[in-house]
């Protein structure tokens, strides 16, 4: 298929209001893409986001409870009402269901939740346990005791350990220890000292007081204040997001003895027999942190630790409590980092807060909502998506044939699931009960553990899937070197069957050349065809493959989101990286799908190669409340939604020659700024 000029004059601010007169096809312009959508006041060639995306957000501001608003969000929440009807059948069933069955796992842990007189009758009573368990510790040891026997339960510490894939054995599982134990999402919320960090420090702070003081502590000013500065010193050696996305800095395989070297006043072999865990290996993903902790646990205050531990338990289970303790969890969560001032319905939290059973779940929605035949049509676009990368990389001018071979050899052994899982879990000896809410919790929580932990030592089941099926979401597993993607992502405004070939390709397409390009971006590159985390390329095309994400990390870290605030262009390069790799792939698939067809007539005034890009644009249809917004730069791993449009297609000659954007226009990168990698 030809590259098509842009069907509208370049001057033309419109797709409606131009003096040509492209040829009309019989089908409604709206089908896939709301023409209604685009503000003619903005110029394709100067901000394709607002230009696509204005009328849309005009329309749709933010609502309430929520912290941002989007085509994504909107799609998410309409999974969740049908999520909710799934429930609400098995709630208004004259039907027992089978103890252990998927229907009754669900129905009592979400009927559990529902139950508000009795959580409110109950109030902190579920948690007290727990709470005793830490309150009065006299050691450091009595301490460590009581952190390792409720650990499994849901209480978090200092550090934690769970079994995934061996990063450079990647068919086995082994033991991997962490760093943990915060309450704000990241350890750079405690060493930042601009006036904002300040301010959510200090919020923070009231914010435990207010809980303890809720449970009946006193002194919950103090407390509070000691807590945080825990918190604080934990936070100030801990390894920050932009080195946790590099493996090489993550993968610290050890003995088991040659870690507590490193930790003297710390045994890790007696921690991990307290837990039952029995091993002579481990992988380290913070080594530094984990050093610190080793040393410096035999300066803690043992009635800090009692109070942070304390801290621990209701922060951890908050959301599970009575009104008054979600309330205020609300309001320095929600509302003070995100900038949301209404809460979600009951049932909408509740549904939050069942990811353990995700995989049941799943299995409800698709027997209700997924048809067979998506899976196939999916399929048929992946292939074209690996053909269009097979021949992007065979035409790379910055690797050499030896490297590409080895990309080549990766990209054929890529394998994909697509919608549900071909075996479902049985959890039918999880213990879920229809009057105990934070119990169920509790057990579930123990019992996931229980299945991780069992993990180790034993092959990796690449069969397994780590998202539920009804999840509006992809990704991409190094290790396994896969791309998945849930039955819950496989509808509009992702996939329209409806819509034409072209908005399809730009979305859902643009979706699975994203996930495909984490096989190459600058941490997926660094694994193998096998998943293996092996330096496959000559130093020479790594040179230049870091030459090229730089100009990358620059182009992101100029796009300014707030007043004086800023991409972080390192922190989210592996999502540019695939953005980028995403919607191009995605547009020379869909090349290869029309080869040998006639070329379709415009739509809306659109040619087809131009409603490629306005597929992706689309799905990033999204804004947020300022909170919202700075929450995620600081974050998040993805940039906001205005950039994953603006940074690949400015980036892309392909789209300049759709909607002819010439030199100097702000769609049209220079030379020297833009970045073709793959």
């Amino acid at each position: 298929m030809k590259m098509n000029k842009l069907v509208l004059a370049g001057l033309c601010a419109s797709a409606v209001a131009c003096n040509q007169k492209p040829e009309v096809v019989e089908v409604d312009p709206n089908v896939g893409f709301e023409l209604s959508s685009l503000d003619s006041s903005y110029a394709p060639c100067d901000d394709f986001f607002h230009f696509s995306a204005q009328g849309w957000l005009d329309k749709n501001p933010i609502p309430e409870a929520e912290s941002s608003w989007g085509k994504f969000s909107a799609l998410s929440k309409n999974n969740q009402i049908r999520v909710r009807e799934l429930f609400d059948g098995l709630l208004s069933s004259t039907e027992t269901a089978a103890k252990g069955s998927d229907a009754q796992l669900v129905g009592d842990l979400y009927r559990s939740g529902m139950d508000s007189l009795r959580i409110e009758k109950a109030a902190f009573t579920p948690i007290e346990a727990l709470v005793n368990d830490f309150a009065g510790v006299q050691s450091v040891q009595e301490w460590l005791d009581a952190a390792v026997r409720n650990e499994s339960k849901g209480v978090s510490m200092p550090f934690g350990v769970y079994v995934g894939p061996d990063d450079k054995n990647a068919s086995m599982n082994a033991l991997h220890v962490y760093q943990s134990g915060l309450g704000l999402p990241d350890q750079a919320y405690y060493v930042r000292e601009d006036s904002t960090s300040q301010y959510i420090q200090e919020k923070y702070v009231a914010h435990i007081a207010r809980m303890l003081k809720m449970y009946g502590m006193d002194n919950s000013e103090d407390i509070a204040a000691e807590v945080y500065a825990f918190e604080k010193r934990l936070a100030e050696h801990m390894m920050d997001r932009v080195a946790r996305r590099d493996p090489a800095n993550t993968y610290n395989k050890m003995t088991v003895a040659e870690l507590d070297e490193m930790t003297p006043n710390l045994s890790f072999a007696n921690y991990l027999a307290a837990q039952g865990i029995s091993t002579e290996e481990l992988i380290v993903t913070s080594p530094d942190y984990i050093e610190f902790v080793g040393e410096d646990i035999a300066n803690w205050n043992p009635s800090t630790l009692s109070h942070y531990s304390i801290w621990k338990v209701i922060d951890g289970f908050a959301n599970q409590l009575h009104h008054e303790a979600v309330q205020a969890n609300f309001d320095f969560f929600s509302t003070v980092l995100s900038g949301v001032t209404e809460m979600q319905p009951r049932w909408r939290r509740v549904q939050g807060g069942m990811s353990g059973l995700s995989e049941q779940i799943g299995h409800l929605y698709v027997d209700e909502y997924f048809p067979a035949e998506h899976k196939a049509k999916i399929e048929a676009m992946v292939e074209d998506l690996r053909s269009a990368f097979r021949v992007r990389i065979e035409n790379s001018t910055w690797m050499s044939a030896e490297t590409k071979g080895k990309a080549i050899e990766k990209l054929e052994a890529f394998t994909y699931k697509i919608g549900y899982p071909d075996t479902w879990k049985d959890y039918s000896d999880l213990d879920i009960r229809a009057d105990d809410y934070v119990g169920n919790s509790i057990r579930m929580s123990e019992y996931l553990t229980a299945e991780n932990l069992a993990k180790l030592g034993k092959p990796v089941d690449k069969s397994e899937w780590h998202m539920g099926a009804h999840i509006v979401n992809a990704y991409y597993n190094p290790s396994n070197n896969e791309v998945v993607f849930p039955a819950g992502i496989l509808q509009p405004p992702f996939y329209m069957p409806e819509a034409d070939a072209a908005l399809n390709y730009g979305a859902i397409g643009g979706v699975i050349g994203h996930e495909f390009t984490h096989g190459f971006d600058d941490q997926g590159s660094k694994y193998d065809k096998d998943g293996n985390l092996v330096d496959w390329w000559t130093p020479e095309d790594r040179a230049r493959f870091e030459e090229l994400t730089s100009s990358v990390v620059n182009l992101y870290s100029s796009y300014e989101a707030l007043p004086g605030e800023f991409v972080n262009g390192e922190q989210t390069l592996g999502e540019n990286i695939a953005d980028l790799g995403g919607l191009t792939l995605a547009y020379h698939a869909y090349l290869k799908h029309m080869e040998g067809k006639e070329e379709p007539a415009p739509i809306g005034g659109f040619t087809d190669d131009q409603r490629v890009f306005l597929g992706w644009a689309q799905v990033w249809q999204v804004h947020y409340t300022e909170e919202a917004l700075r929450f995620r730069l600081n974050n998040d791993y993805h940039s906001p939604g205005e950039f994953r449009v603006i940074g690949p297609m400015s980036n892309m000659p392909e789209f300049w020659e759709a909607y002819g954007c010439g030199n100097g226009t702000p769609m049209h990168l220079s030379d020297s700024a833009h970045a073709v990698i793959w």
